[in-house]
């Protein structure tokens, strides 16, 4: 089954605000908006109970052209 994955970062370079939607699962990763690329580093359990995925987040900005990374 694939999961939506959904991410509104700021750029660091001119302060655009990037936003991008995927959905991926086992051998499927359809972009929707700003393609990224997602990298999982790790899962947290947080003291609810609840699964956090731990990853980063690379995508060029649209509208400078610089490359960003981010941690989610």
């Amino acid at each position: 089954m694939a999961e939506a994955l959904r991410i509104k970062v700021r750029c660091h370079a001119c302060n655009y605000v990037i936003e991008g939607t995927a959905k991926y699962g086992s051998g499927h990763y359809v972009p929707v908006g700003v393609d990224f690329e997602f990298i999982a580093v790790g899962k947290v359990e947080t003291s609810d109970g609840k699964r956090k995925i731990k990853a980063e987040v690379l995508c060029v900005c649209p509208s400078c052209g610089v490359k960003c990374k981010f941690s989610i």
